[in-house]
């Protein structure tokens, strides 16, 4: 498994990886280009066998704090560890630049992911009421999780 910087040539990958991992409110490939092109964004993929099976952005929030915009691991490789992995290397980062605060958001009812997130050392912060556009599984509301880093 290789952890490296996200190039142009993987965004395809990227949205393919996206349909595969959200049942509901993936992003498409304009989604995606628009959080990619962001200048401030942070960008790593995780590939196996030449291909793209995970992937995590961050984007600076202020001095102090950083958004995991988005994660994603290929269905077939969750639970493998990968998931860990990413949000490891990318927590180091944002530590390398000077961020002492890891941020994201998680859909009220999806537990398996709060669970997760929890796991890695996140807290529930608050309750975004009616946060997404789509309902999944009769929601529309979400919960920040915060971290703080080393």
């Amino acid at each position: 498994m290789l952890l490296r910087k996200f190039t142009w040539d993987d965004i395809q990958a990227i949205v393919d990886l996206e349909a595969r991992s959200f049942a509901v409110g993936a992003y498409d490939r304009e989604d995606l280009e628009a959080v990619f092109s962001n200048p401030d964004s942070f960008n790593y993929v995780a590939e196996a066998d030449g291909k793209v099976v995970g992937y995590v952005v961050a984007i600076p929030l202020d001095n102090s704090s950083a958004d995991i915009e988005s994660i994603a691991v290929d269905p077939g490789l969750q639970r493998s560890g990968l998931g860990s992995s990413l949000m490891s290397y990318i927590e180091e980062e944002m530590v390398a630049r000077g961020f002492s605060i890891s941020v994201l958001e998680v859909r009220e009812k999806n537990l398996e992911a709060i669970a997760f997130y929890q796991r890695q050392g996140y807290e529930t912060t608050k309750l975004l009421n009616n946060y997404y556009r789509e309902y999944f599984r009769d929601s529309r509301h979400g919960f920040r999780m915060a971290k703080r880093l080393k």
